[in-house]
């Protein structure tokens, strides 16, 4: 049950840049909290917030610094 897809992945993967990867990575246990959230109505605390905030907080600086990088070259 989990080959295939995980054959879609690395031949994906291999055709991508790492840098979209990367995003994706960060996508999907975003796209699972609010399921959780949304759908199945699992507590949401200050903690969480937080911890949410520092991961995207993370996103935006290295999404920053590649684009910058780009720019210059």
């Amino acid at each position: 049950m989990t080959t295939l897809p995980l054959v879609c992945f690395a031949a994906a993967a291999n055709r991508l840049p790492l840098s979209r990867i990367g995003v994706l990575h960060y996508l999907a246990p975003s796209i699972t909290f609010l399921l959780a959230i949304c759908v199945y109505n699992e507590p949401f605390g200050s903690h969480q917030m937080a911890t949410l905030g520092f991961v995207w907080l993370a996103l935006a600086l290295s999404s920053w610094e590649g684009w910058r990088h780009q720019r210059k070259t």
